[in-house]
């Protein structure tokens, strides 16, 4: 895989911030596979109350979504703009 996408989990240490965490390193094969890129996950602690993923600057998901599905689906989304983006700025 030569494509690195660095995805950064922001917020304040909590149980709602480690669970995001722990669902993006378990869904992240599943979207390395389908689009050919490695997920590299990086912790940021904020003052943030909500848990937040961004991919560079832009903010995808805040809060943590009901199901791991969702992530996947928000996760593909925002590495597809985000490669479209890098691509056709």
């Amino acid at each position: 895989m030569s494509r690195r996408v660095t995805v950064k989990v922001l917020g304040r240490k909590d149980y709602i911030k480690w669970t995001l965490r722990q669902w993006l390193h378990e869904i992240r094969d599943v979207v390395e596979r389908e689009y050919g890129v490695e997920i590299i996950v990086e912790e940021v602690e904020t003052l943030d109350e909500t848990p937040k993923l961004a991919i560079g600057e832009n903010i995808f998901l805040e809060g943590l979504p009901g199901e791991e599905g969702y992530l996947i689906e928000v996760l593909k989304k925002a590495i597809e703009e985000y490669y479209r983006d890098t691509v056709n700025p």
